[in-house]
């Protein structure tokens, strides 16, 4: 890859890696942080644990001490799609490079019956 692995890959990863949070952020877009495979399996750890399920407003913060990426990760809203538990989840990426400014995700994903999280 010519690129570095940056926060695009995170949807693709976690597509393939990760299954629990597996879909789609958006191709297309330019991200300055990159992410790590440790990055993206802390972001999904924290995910499944700290936020699916929870109550509206929970957040929960998570860092990798060896890329330097850090970020957030906040339940927006709980709803429902024909029946199955949905909710839209933000997430906060950040970087200790200078000069390289937060970035801000919001991914919707629904409960399947196997208990896994799919983004919609």
């Amino acid at each position: 890859m010519s690129i570095p692995l940056r926060a695009v890959v995170l949807v693709v990863a976690l597509i393939a890696w990760l299954p629990a949070e597996a879909q789609f952020l958006g191709l297309g877009f330019e991200s300055n942080i990159e992410l790590t495979k440790l990055d993206l399996a802390i972001i999904n750890r924290t995910v499944d644990e700290q936020v699916h399920g929870k109550t509206v407003g929970t957040s929960a913060s998570w860092s990798n001490d060896d890329s330097g990426n850090h970020g957030t990760i906040t339940l927006v809203k709980k709803y429902s799609v024909d029946g199955r538990p949905c909710e839209s989840v933000g997430y906060t990426l950040a970087t200790k490079r200078m000069a390289v400014r937060p970035e801000h995700y919001m991914l919707n994903s629904c409960l399947l019956a196997d208990g896994k999280w799919w983004i919609t």
